[in-house]
């Protein structure tokens, strides 16, 4: 899409409160996004955790707020854009994220 084309998010963070990497979010370019609908999912294909926003900023939990423990996730993110063309189709972004906690993976 022409209005953002390095929207990118990370592989890993690690929501251990040091004040470093401790959400998810995009690496880069967050103009002209309108609205970001986050779904993210575990290993087994449960839905874990589910945002709708003008940017993604997930802390590691569920929708509850149960703390998720370190592993693979995985995601989408269908990303809208504050472009002339109303009617523009949504990126739709899927990925892997890794959370890592405390000492180790």
């Amino acid at each position: 899409n022409q209005a953002c084309p390095y929207f990118a998010l990370p592989n890993v963070f690690t929501p251990n409160g040091d004040g470093k990497n401790d959400t998810f979010r995009p690496m880069r370019c967050e103009r002209f996004v309108e609205r970001v609908e986050l779904v993210v999912y575990n290993r087994w294909g449960a839905k874990v955790f589910e945002s709708s926003g003008p940017t993604v900023n997930w802390d590691g939990r569920t929708s509850d707020g149960q703390e998720l423990p370190s592993g693979l996730y995985y995601y989408q993110a269908t990303v809208y854009y504050a472009v002339l063309e109303r009617n523009a189709a949504p990126s739709v972004i899927k990925g892997w994220v890794q959370i890592i906690r405390g000492g180790g993976a």
